[in-house]
């Protein structure tokens, strides 16, 4: 059996080794800044509510309502978070050189807070507020004003339409160019480093096979086991931060030595 020391050392080995490295990272990512995942087993916000219930586009339009109180409330952790050690990390390694992007399931910015750049947001994010009829952006504020005065079906200050929150819900498709710069960037990779995802759901469970398929490797950290396991060169089921951390310093350390 491989130690946590080697797995890491593993690691930080594949990063040196590679110039074009993505991160995909899911609710794992964030849990250490104290927003929850949805799927771990008697924690995750999927098990306590029926997502279709509160997270649906149908039941938006259904009962807006219910709908935002919900999200007012699981929001107020989203706006709380600070990045995390795992967040910081990423961004020591992109200023490294090494890191190439972000692909995030996340809609907490905290990617963008740890000041890493090129992130790619898969489900759109909680800080806007999009109208569902003519597309008009705004920031969350102009939305959360209007509900926080009882008006449960906030309303575009253009074409009067309905505000959402700019996020995915369940029911709607990603948008054409946010797959395509996802894409774009998986086909470019040399290492696809997945982190606090558990790649069930698609089409981010789909670039696994892609980044394989062309030629990158894979490595994984996660919590629990996930369905690429046995595809990645190496496997940590473990917490984020600290591991991401100490792989990171490895890495710093090793290029430092040899400039």
């Amino acid at each position: 059996m491989i130690s946590l020391e080697e797995k890491i050392e593993i690691l930080a080995n594949l990063i040196l080794n590679s110039n074009n490295i993505v991160a995909l990272t899911g609710a794992g990512m964030s849990t250490e800044s104290g927003v929850a995942d949805f799927r771990s087993p008697g924690t995750g916000l999927w098990e306590k509510v029926d997502p279709y219930e509160f997270a649906s586009i149908q039941s938006y339009i259904a009962n807006p309502s219910k709908n935002l109180q919900f999200m007012l409330e699981t929001g107020k952790a989203i706006f709380r978070a600070r990045p995390n050690k795992g967040h910081r990390a990423l961004t020591r390694l992109q200023k490294l050189g090494k890191l190439k992007g972000v692909l995030t399931q996340n809609i907490d910015r905290l990617h963008h807070k740890a000041r890493t750049k090129n992130i790619v947001e898969l489900h759109g994010n909680a800080y806007e507020a999009k109208c569902m009829t003519c597309g008009q952006v705004y920031e969350i504020t102009s939305m959360v004003n209007q509900v926080m005065k009882g008006n449960y079906s906030p309303s575009c200050e253009k074409c009067r339409g309905m505000l959402k929150p700019n996020a995915i819900f369940f029911g709607e498709p990603l948008e054409s160019k946010t797959l395509e710069a996802a894409d774009t960037m998986i086909a470019e990779c040399d290492l696809l480093l997945v982190l606090g995802s558990s790649l069930v759901v698609y089409p981010v469970a789909f670039y696994p096979h892609k980044a394989l398929s062309l030629g990158a490797k894979l490595a994984i950290i996660n919590i629990q086991e996930t369905d690429m396991d046995s595809a990645a060169e190496v496997v940590i089921h473990e917490k984020i931060g600290d591991i991401l951390l100490a792989v990171v310093s490895i890495v710093e350390n090793q290029i430092t030595n040899n400039k």
